[in-house]
């Protein structure tokens, strides 16, 4: 009960109002590895389809963007779980902690939400074998980098496949909103901006993936989206990219994207190929 007065709370102070059908914290009472002194806490929003079918469902993992200065819950998180909920599929947002230039925190939170969404496959009905990895502009970044990792427990906190809308791929150019600074510091090294670079990461181990982008994204340009592209492809990843005419940056699940219904209707397209028939 308190657990559902405090999201509550949450919600309406935000001015957004959303209903998940649990919320975890990604911690729980332990510490996390890399705390810093930070303030803000990880959380997950779980949204599960609404009919429990004979199949056990894939599972998305969602990390909204925010340049790792904040976290858009609104638009790239809840309503993209939702929408993937109404398709058959677990949406699982995650709220992780803002780095504040310590860069393995927001991939320790994705890395242990992985671990959590596995260990509760038989409670939520998700097939563990079906657990892919979504981001939006530096959530694409991060689910990117994760797509690419492997900890200690090897695959299990590696993503089944990857979904990227308007990605931050490369740390060899700067982008706007700061999101290398963010995360890396005003003076990173060579070492760190290769290794977060995600096109740099790219090996015959990397999941297939489908990218979105617009041609006119003044913020992130979309030759990220194609450098990721490029690399997927020359270490024969199976890629799908789609780039929009127009459209700018940040449009997430808002329905007056020029391209909105397209871009679900592919994405559909391929989640059904690529995911549920395999």
């Amino acid at each position: 009960m308190k657990k559902i007065i405090s999201l509550i709370f949450l919600l309406i102070i935000s001015g957004e109002y959303f209903y998940s059908q649990d919320v975890i914290k990604v911690w729980g009472s332990a510490d996390p590895p890399t705390r810093y002194n930070l303030d803000d806490e990880a959380e997950l929003f779980i949204y599960l389809p609404s009919e429990k079918g004979d199949q056990k469902t894939p599972a998305v993992l969602i990390c909204p963007g925010g340049g790792y200065a904040g976290v858009s819950l609104k638009y790239e998180g809840h309503a993209f779980a939702k929408w993937l909920a109404s398709e058959g599929i677990a949406g699982i947002v995650l709220k992780y902690r803002l780095p504040n230039q310590h860069k393995e925190v927001p991939f320790d939170d994705a890395e242990e939400s992985m671990r959590i969404i596995r260990a509760n496959a038989e409670r939520w009905n998700i097939n563990p074998d079906k657990v892919g990895i979504s981001g939006f502009s530096a959530g694409g970044h991060l689910a990117a980098i994760l797509s690419n990792r492997y900890s200690k427990e090897g695959l299990y906190t590696h993503p089944n496949f990857t979904i990227l809308f308007y990605p931050v791929i490369s740390f060899e150019e700067v982008t706007k909103g700061g999101t290398r600074t963010n995360l890396l510091g005003k003076d990173p090294s060579s070492t760190e901006i290769y290794s977060f670079s995600a096109d740099r990461q790219v090996t015959a181990n990397t999941p297939p993936t489908i990218i979105f982008v617009s041609d006119n994204d003044h913020s992130v340009p979309s030759v990220h989206s194609t450098m990721y592209y490029n690399a997927l492809k020359r270490n024969g990843i199976p890629a799908t990219l789609y780039v929009f005419p127009e459209g700018e940056h940040g449009w997430g699940m808002i329905e007056s994207f020029k391209y909105y219904d397209q871009s679900l209707s592919l994405l559909k397209m391929w989640l059904d190929t690529t995911v549920f028939n395999q």
